[in-house]
């Protein structure tokens, strides 16, 4: 293992230009299939193979995403931080997990700022589906997926008419709160908003987004005109509220179901018992957290 070290660490670091040390725990080619292989033998659990693909060290991988753009001195940071998460923290000790001291001297360098790699730790830990933080300043990686990994297969899995749901009541529920003003929300044509002097909020269907120079546009036009075939006596009284572009809410309440899924799979017993107490104290803060999020998002998109 360590003479295959030896060979891709120098082949690497001629072909990217690195000037850090020959061998650390950062430069480990984990990438290679073979070297996965003998990295797995020796630490005698082959479960790890999708923790380390999919956290750090395929081309699709959380690190990578996150170094796309980090250049000089912080080029590939944050696989290199990955690489030494996954040998503090596996081997024979169960218990054991790679604090920020242990990363910092594994990869430390005299042109490194050591808050980089606390801020690349913290980050990759943020974005990972197998690293969990551990106490105050560790993390460790594992076979068993986090919660955030089953939250994005539950995202994945979730019905475009569910979301669509969820945000139509999201809409109404905010707009409907504390109102004072009438309010008629989602219509289909002008005829279903009435024709009166009071001054009137009319809130469109999240599914509807506001195009300067778009369809809705002239569609709003003609309903300030005309309510059916018969001329509006008071247009001036309408409030047209349209969602501004982009999926902003649409994400919002994807992340709240996704959620609140998640929450029932716990309560059912359906995820067994593959998470830790402390991720699970946190789904009832995650579910509160993506509902305000949701809510607040209406006010956010909306214009």
């Amino acid at each position: 293992m360590f003479a295959q070290w030896i060979s891709w660490a120098a082949r690497e670091g001629f072909r990217k230009a690195r000037r850090e040390p020959l061998i650390t725990l950062g430069s480990a080619s984990l990438d290679v299939p073979e070297f996965q292989a003998t990295i797995l033998s020796q630490l005698g659990e082959q479960r790890l193979l999708p923790a380390i693909e999919v956290d750090i060290s395929s081309s699709a991988s959380h690190a990578k995403a996150l170094d796309a753009d980090a250049q000089g001195e912080l080029q590939g940071i944050h696989r290199r931080v990955g690489a030494t998460i996954l040998f503090e923290s596996t081997g024979v000790a169960t218990d054991r997990a790679a604090h920020l001291p242990e990363i910092r001297f594994a990869l430390g360098e005299p042109n490194l700022d050591v808050t980089s790699i606390d801020n690349a730790a913290s980050a990759l830990e943020k974005r990972a589906f197998f690293i969990r933080k551990v106490d105050t300043d560790g993390f460790r990686i594992g076979h068993k997926p986090t919660l955030k990994k089953v939250v994005g297969d539950r995202r994945a899995a979730l019905d475009e008419a569910e979301v669509a749901k969820a945000g139509r009541t999201a809409v109404k529920q905010e707009f409907d709160n504390g109102r004072v003003v009438p309010l008629y929300t989602f219509p289909t044509e002008g005829s279903d908003v009435p024709d009166s002097p009071k001054l009137t909020i009319v809130v469109l269907a999240p599914e509807n987004e506001w195009e300067p120079a778009g369809a809705i546009r002239n569609t709003l036009s003609e309903w300030s005109r005309q309510r059916g075939t018969t001329s509006r006596l008071y247009p001036a009284a309408l409030v047209w509220v349209v969602r501004k572009p982009g999926r902003a809410l649409q994400e919002k309440a994807e992340a709240w179901l996704a959620w609140k899924r998640v929450t029932e799979d716990l309560g059912s017993g359906v995820l067994g018992a593959d998470f830790e107490q402390s991720e699970r104290g946190e789904v009832m803060r995650q579910i509160k957290e993506s509902e305000e999020a949701l809510h607040d998002e209406v006010w956010a998109s909306y214009r």
